[in-house]
């Protein structure tokens, strides 16, 4: 089964608590799907990191030297547009 990268940003916080809430204040969650990538790529990156996403931190924990050219190169694409308060969910696929 093949795993979907998904970038996750909350829009119209006004304060910190209500973003990492997300119940409490705010206007709306916007996912974009970035790509697709490998079984093996997508538990790679789990295995690694521990959870099932990444953000801008995680950079250098990223184990891109085991991922194949493709899978690289959606995880690279992800990476390339996101900002500091977002995250990549890493998520199976389902259909």
């Amino acid at each position: 089964m093949r795993y979907l990268l998904v970038k996750s940003s909350y829009t119209g916080f006004s304060t910190e608590l209500g973003r990492r809430l997300a119940h409490i204040d705010g206007d709306f969650l916007i996912c974009e799907v970035i790509g697709e990538i490998s079984a093996q790529a997508g538990e790679t990156l789990r295995k690694r990191l521990g959870r099932s996403y990444f953000t801008l931190d995680d950079f250098p924990r990223l184990p891109l030297e085991e991922l194949g050219e493709g899978d690289k190169a959606v995880v690279m694409r992800a990476l390339k547009g996101l900002k500091k308060d977002e995250k990549v969910e890493i998520k199976r696929r389902r259909w």
